[in-house]
């Protein structure tokens, strides 16, 4: 069999750094708000008056903010362009590629207006909101085009629909946890696991909205265990264990880090790291959820899974 390649090992490698810079800039965002950083430039796209403003750290908290997504901007229409113009790409992935340029235009527009309108809570959330789907969307273009991360067996394809839950699920979990944040609520139940002396005192208002956080993830670790012990006992393939047993840690980890968050009344690195958990745990169930897709494809089409994206193939 001759396979065709069709991006390059450097590519990959830019496309990897990519992610991992979005990763790092979703985490930053969030540490611009913990910082209290966010109005530190007041105008927007400069910063008072200025290209570039004179140093404070809270003002370069923001600053250094705009300008890793303005590098992410112009990296992703150089990276996407390479890959919509290749013709042995995929009409799916080259349409996510076009879907990632028209989120990030928007999260633009969104990071402009989250200074204009004073941290407006509901433009501050769909900033999160967006940025993390935006992550999503690179996390699975890289998965689909990395050959070396395709070897699984067929058989993973029946988790494409029940990852595809968990992946709902935990993107729904960093919504609620976004307008929490948004909302200034992660403080208003200072106690832990009941709240004000109630395991749910209400679901209204800002210490509703805390509660239902809570309720959801509760709701998320028994999806996420569910799904972890069907992989572990159905598959005899070692690298979806794997990914099994790190989604459950990993959410067990993002707990813990939620725990400590109201005990220790939300300090700045600890709501950092909560957010940074989350976004990776998205990641991981992103990319399993894109291998069971490519393995569903290769049941589906009874071909090499090469010829997924346009390859080459003969005998």
């Amino acid at each position: 069999m001759l396979k065709e390649k069709f991006m390059s090992e450097k590519f990959l490698k830019a496309y990897k750094t990519l992610v991992f810079a979005t990763l790092f800039l979703v985490a930053l965002g969030g540490s611009v708000r913990a910082m209290n950083a966010g109005l530190s430039c007041p105008d927007w796209p400069l910063c008072y008056g200025d290209l570039i403003p004179d140093f404070h750290p809270q003002v370069y908290f923001e600053f250094i903010h705009r300008v890793i997504a303005g590098l992410i901007a112009i990296a992703l229409i150089v990276l996407n362009y390479k890959i919509i113009r290749n013709p042995n790409i995929s009409k799916s992935i080259k349409a996510v590629a076009i879907f990632s340029w028209i989120l990030v235009a928007v999260q633009i527009v969104l990071g402009g207006l989250t200074v204009l309108w004073q941290l407006h809570e509901k433009v501050v959330a769909a900033h999160l909101g967006l940025g993390t789907g935006f992550f999503a969307c690179l996390v699975w273009i890289y998965t689909s085009l990395n050959p070396k991360l395709q070897s699984q067996p067929a058989n993973w394809a029946k988790y494409r629909l029940p990852s595809l839950f968990v992946v709902v699920a935990i993107f729904g979990q960093i919504l609620l946890g976004g307008l929490v944040a948004s909302h200034y609520a992660a403080n208003v139940c200072p106690e832990f696991p009941l709240c004000h002396g109630e395991l749910i005192p209400t679901l209204s208002g800002m210490i509703g909205l805390h509660v239902i956080h809570r309720l959801g993830a509760y709701t998320l670790f028994v999806v996420v265990a569910i799904f972890a012990a069907y992989v572990i006992k159905t598959s005899g393939d070692e690298r979806a264990k794997k990914y099994a047993y790190f989604l459950i840690s990993g959410l067990m980890l993002q707990i813990c880090i939620g725990i400590a968050n109201v005990i220790f009344t939300t300090p700045p690195l600890i709501t950092v790291m909560h957010l940074f958990a989350g976004a990776s745990l998205l990641g991981i169930a992103i990319r399993f959820h894109c291998l069971s897709v490519v393995a569903a494809d290769k049941l589906r089409s009874g071909v090499g899974l090469y010829a997924r994206f346009g390859e080459a193939k003969s005998i």
